[in-house]
């Protein structure tokens, strides 16, 4: 009486360990940004020192989610085993604020809620951001650098960026990416005028 049951477990058990070996990988987690580390604790901002606000960055909706996705011609891919650790628009906008910052560090610039008007607003919108199974990635932006100052002009600029580098795997799409928005950066922070 105790065989039928036996074989039923055994069945059982065989089957669990057969889907544990199936099971899929382990979710991976990528940031555009590298954190930088400094011993520093707080800084104290000077009272003249001009601040930049940096608005969040518009990007084409099917981008702004935490899928990396890549492109094969008119199919969009989306990686089954990783994500962003935030929304994409979130952490281009990190990127872009924390490369500007280091070129310039006699503005303060932020992409957090200011208590008081900033001197200036970067607002940027990016219309393309791919990477093709051709190992092949491209970015078309444009920006508006807004002074608080309505009497003065606006600067307004349009960049076509592209890298070519390896497109294999889920890191290597997210370092080609974090390329084209470290360059990104480096334009928007040419065209910051020095006094807002």
């Amino acid at each position: 009486m105790m065989f039928p049951f036996r074989r039923t477990a055994l069945a059982l058990l065989g089957g669990c360990a057969l889907l544990t070996g199936c099971a899929s990988p382990a979710l991976r987690l990528y940031t555009l940004g590298i954190p930088a580390h400094s011993d520093d604790k707080s800084f104290r901002v000077p009272p003249n020192a001009t601040i930049v606000a940096i608005d969040r960055v518009v990007i084409p909706d099917y981008l702004d989610c935490q899928d990396i996705i890549s492109r094969n011609g008119e199919e969009i891919r989306r990686s089954q085993n990783a994500r962003w650790v935030t929304r994409l628009s979130l952490g281009v906008t990190d990127l872009i604020t924390n490369e500007i910052a280091a070129t310039q560090p006699h503005m303060l610039f932020t992409d957090q809620p200011l208590i008081e008007a900033a001197n200036m607003r970067v607002m940027v919108a990016i219309s393309e951001f791919d990477v093709d199974v051709n190992h092949h990635a491209v970015l078309n932006a444009h920006w508006a650098i807004v002074p608080h100052d309505s009497t003065k002009p606006i600067t307004q600029n349009i960049v076509h960026l592209s890298a070519e580098g390896p497109a294999n795997t889920d890191a290597d799409i997210a370092a080609l990416m974090r390329n084209l928005v470290v360059q990104l950066a480096d334009h928007i922070s040419r065209s910051i005028p020095t006094t807002p």
